[in-house]
């Protein structure tokens, strides 16, 4: 009898739908930016003559520059893909049921756009936090995750946040840190989804890690290695926390430690 209900609680995700997805928006900006190469190409040998020597010293130019273009362009087609599943099944926010083997049912359906979503903005996520153009995360997070990122926000090396996320302007994320629109209870238990919200100049030391629904005011500093659970929330007039469940400190206190 265990044996039959462990077999039954599989979770089995669409391997080929989700390899097929990411094959296709890896491939439409790389042939578009082939076609941009073969141009330029043939502007510098039909058009202008130019000789090997001076072309091998221009092309590390151009492919930086279709490096740039490529990114700009994963994004959009991702961001255009997840608007039309975003007319089939919007954004929730709640605490659902994993219901993976039944898409009829309208919690099965949610979470199967919830999964397309989640899986097509990590490729341009990962490769525009490194590139040289790591501002391109930012966009890749607005585009599309449909995040709200105020202006000067900065991503160290860390998680951000896919979806629901609203980080006011200013605010800084140091490496290692997390945040994170999702929480699972596990593999077969309840999924909750809640949006996060960091106010301005916001700062999140290394280790914090922010979970679903958690919202701090302006000017808030969280300490390293702390963490804010499902729903948190702050004291007024308190701007330094520290811990798991952060709580409030005075600044001096952490100075002396």
């Amino acid at each position: 009898m265990e044996t039959e209900e462990a077999e039954s609680d599989v979770v089995e995700l669409p391997i080929i739908e989700f390899i097929s997805i990411n094959f296709i928006t890896a491939m439409i900006p790389f042939y578009f930016c082939l076609g941009i190469f073969l141009l330029i190409e043939f502007f510098f040998i039909v058009i202008m003559s130019l000789s090997f020597l001076i072309q091998l010293f221009i092309l590390p130019f151009v492919f930086f520059f279709l490096y740039y273009i490529y990114i700009l362009i994963l994004i959009e087609v991702c961001a255009i893909w997840v608007k039309i599943w975003n007319k089939k099944s919007p954004q929730e926010q709640g605490a659902f049921k994993r219901i993976l083997d039944d898409i009829e049912s309208a919690e099965g359906k949610m979470l199967k756009y919830y999964h397309r979503r989640g899986f097509i903005i990590k490729f341009p996520v990962w490769l525009s936090s490194k590139s040289p153009f790591p501002w391109l995360l930012n966009r890749a997070l607005r585009r599309i995750g449909h995040n709200e990122i105020g202006i000067n926000v900065i991503y160290c090396d860390g998680f951000p946040g896919l979806e629901l996320t609203k980080i006011g302007d200013n605010s800084f994320i140091y490496p290692t840190s997390a945040i994170s629109s999702h929480a699972i209870q596990s593999i077969f238990g309840k999924i909750t989804i809640k949006e996060v919200k960091l106010g301005k100049n916001t700062i999140l030391y290394p280790g914090c890690i922010i979970g679903p629904g958690a919202h701090t005011e302006d000017d808030v500093t969280i300490y390293p290695h702390s963490g804010l659970h499902k729903g948190w929330r702050g004291e007024k007039d308190k701007k330094y926390y520290l811990g798991i469940p952060a709580k409030p400190i005075e600044k001096e206190e952490m100075n002396d430690e």
